[in-house]
């Protein structure tokens, strides 16, 4: 008999994997999890509708043979396109007044972008800043009295055409898009308590073409983007420097890859067979030289990045979260703390109540898919109260 349950879709650069999960008395259950290469994307956006389409395709037939039948599903998106933007509205008032729920309303829609329909970005996510009342900032300004309020919100945009050849591989695919959601809220989502969103923690998803970050602190979110730099990246710098073809570059950098050089495999080599050359070794030293380097580099235009955008990362008490294929890298936890002088450990879903083996395995490589299914059940739950869109967002991410 065919299970209706929640979807989640995650098209990554290398990877596309679709999730099933069902809710248990307000807990996710994820029920299945099966994955496929996939084909047609290239740095997180589409290349090719017809490639991608016949990608999600497969995963779907791979999920019918459990028996499970999906047909809404919660779908994740990464571009280096990614752009964040801070918005300000305000409402008056004559006299000293008592805030309430509908001023804060209209504070919170003075704020917000009116999306055009030929605008070349697309509102992916809007998070609610902190308030000002009569120049004070506040978190909560309901009860508060005041002649001014003031209340600003940091807005996630996509590039629209790429967000719609997205829903488009997924219709044609014959499934509906309940929702799109940047890939690195969906990982806060995963791997982010309330504790750790009011301590403060940066999540980092490393993946094949692009690293997604989110800062969330005191419970806000300050910073989101995207680098499209990835594992991939490693792959093609060995295979520059070693002269050897993808596929097998990127054994190199699974097998001896690491984003740090260590010294007790310093004097091993690798062997390096290809089909159309004589057989080689090359100094594992190498290689991880090589490797080590693009994820310095990586790293560091991330730091950059960041302080630019405002984020002290000394004041991430709750340190960083990494997640992502290339999390899978030897030594990379150790040398993200190095570069970003801030504590790392790898991310795992949280409050999730049973998970397949395969994602016990590899928590931190599940964590967007996963993320998602939490999404898509707090959306589920949220949309039965009504609350409005802003409440629903500052409520899911105070946990």
């Amino acid at each position: 008999m065919a299970v209706r349950v929640l979807g989640a879709l995650d098209i990554g650069t290398q990877t596309t994997t679709l999730a099933a999960g069902e809710v248990i008395d307000g807990a996710l259950r994820v029920v299945r999890v099966v994955s496929t290469p996939t084909h047609g994307v290239k740095k997180g956006v589409i290349r090719n509708i017809g490639e991608v389409t016949q990608t999600i395709r497969k995963v779907f037939a791979e999920m019918a043979k459990h028996k499970i039948d999906l047909y809404d599903v919660s779908v994740s998106f990464s571009a280096q396109e990614i752009k964040t933007v801070r918005r300000t509205g305000t409402k008056s008032f004559v006299s000293l007044t008592v805030m309430t729920e509908e001023d804060v309303s209209d504070a919170q829609d003075a704020a917000s972008s009116n999306e055009l329909p030929n605008s070349p970005d697309i509102l992916l996510q809007r998070f609610q800043q902190r308030f000002r009342v009569n120049e004070q900032s506040v978190e909560t300004p309901v009860g508060m009295k005041g002649n001014l309020l003031e209340a600003s919100v940091l807005e996630v945009l996509a590039p629209r055409t790429a967000v719609e050849a997205l829903r488009t591989a997924v219709a044609q695919a014959g499934m509906h898009t309940v929702d799109v959601v940047f890939s690195g809220c969906a990982d806060a989502a995963a791997v982010l308590d309330s504790q750790l969103r009011s301590e403060g923690a940066l999540v980092l998803n490393f993946g094949a073409g692009t690293c997604d970050y989110l800062v969330v602190a005191n419970r806000i979110v300050i910073a989101a983007g995207t680098l499209a730099i990835g594992g991939h990246h490693l792959s093609n710098d060995l295979a520059r420097a070693f002269k050897v073809g993808q596929d097998v570059a990127e054994r190199m950098k699974i097998e001896r890859g690491a984003a740090q050089i260590q010294p007790d495999l310093a004097g091993e080599r690798y062997s390096v067979q290809t089909m159309f050359s004589a057989d080689r070794t090359v100094s594992v030293h190498a290689i991880q030289t090589v490797t080590t380097e693009r994820v310095n580099e990586t790293l560091n235009l991330l730091r950059t990045l960041l302080i630019r955008q405002g984020v002290a990362l000394s004041d991430l008490r709750g340190g960083v979260w990494l997640t992502g294929g290339t999390a899978a890298l030897p030594n990379i936890v150790d040398q993200v703390s190095t570069v970003l002088e801030c504590s790392c450990r790898l991310g795992a879903p949280l409050n999730v109540a049973e998970l397949p083996a395969e994602v016990s395995a590899a928590p931190y490589r599940y964590t967007t898919v996963i993320g998602l299914l939490q999404w898509h059940m707090r959306s589920i739950a949220n949309d039965v109260r009504k609350p409005s869109f802003l409440s629903r967002v500052r409520a899911y991410f105070k946990g």
